[in-house]
């Protein structure tokens, strides 16, 4: 029996993301996010719009001409969603903190993929790996991976997602859709382990980020603490180049991380701690849309 207080927080956040899903894309889900299927069923001539990497190569050169292998395309999807859970995601400076947001987007894809009726699981990590909730299906699944989102409490608050990318490279055995929800910007240390995350499966990368982190205001000296060392500081606000100089340095971070997801095909979706999330998946699911006809 769950207690009282933690099924109305249940039902609030149920209630808010239900409202996404059916109002905003739950049609478009399956349009845009789709299965690779891994039932064999033969070998047909290349025809414009067939995905290069469907080609038989082998068969091709034995006949002579392009060959690609066609599969009996999955009915159900594999949703997984990896939550940053670092002492970093408890900063806000508004109405929400940055878990807050991030835990409303991950909720609204869960539910989203139970609508359809697909398996979705989640990892929560900080500098480790906290919990791994395997995919699975139904209402009361989707209401354990809720309360988990809501209310557990990592040991760690350093961000390394490494170990959990890590993780997931050696624990889905199948192609899924892996939404990474951080705030953390350093890809160096997991650029090897994303690459090979990539590869094998669907991922999209929301980043949650806070208004304060990206202008600063004049505000005069302010006493600041790292909430994952827990170092306390003071800065001096009025320095403008101090400032701009930390504020250059986020946007080199952030532009590394782009033109690394843009290669490796990773999807960026934005979130602002505070800001409802539905505007920057409407926007995820149009771009996903628009290319997805291109290849039409």
């Amino acid at each position: 029996m769950l207690p009282r207080e933690l099924l109305r927080e249940i039902r609030k956040i149920e209630i808010r993301t239900r409202h996404l899903v059916d109002s905003v894309y739950a049609g478009g889900y399956r349009s845009v996010f789709k299965g690779r299927g891994i039932e064999f069923a033969g070998i047909r001539q290349y025809v414009r719009g067939d995905e290069f990497r469907s080609i038989d190569w082998k068969v091709s050169a034995r006949m002579g001409t392009f060959q690609v292998r066609e599969h009996i395309e999955e009915r159900e999807l594999q949703v997984v969603i990896l939550l940053d859970l670092s002492g970093s995601m408890a900063f806000g400076s508004g109405s929400k903190e940055k878990r807050e947001t991030a835990v409303e987007f991950a909720a609204a894809m869960a539910m989203s993929a139970a609508r359809s009726n697909d398996r979705v699981g989640i990892c929560l990590g900080a500098d480790s790996v906290e919990k791994y909730v395997p995919p699975a299906k139904g209402p009361r699944h989707i209401l354990r991976l809720i309360r988990e989102l809501l209310y557990f409490l990592p040991t760690g608050k350093g961000t390394d997602l490494r170990p959990a990318v890590e993780f997931l490279n050696h624990s889905l055995n199948r192609r899924s859709i892996v939404f990474l929800v951080t705030d953390g910007l350093d890809l160096p240390p997991m650029e090897r382990s994303l690459r090979t995350l990539a590869a094998h499966h669907d991922v999209v990368m929301a980043l949650v980020s806070d208004p304060r982190e990206q202008e600063i205001p004049d505000v005069g000296l302010v006493e600041i603490e790292d909430p994952e060392t827990g170092e306390d500081w003071v800065v001096d606000t009025s320095d403008r180049s101090l400032i701009g100089s930390s504020l250059n340095a986020w946007r080199a971070r952030r532009g590394l991380l782009l033109e690394f997801c843009r290669r490796q095909g990773i999807d960026i979706l934005d979130l602002i701690a505070g800001e409802s999330v539905v505007r920057p998946i409407c926007r995820l699911f149009a771009a996903r849309e628009r290319r997805l006809a291109r290849r039409i």
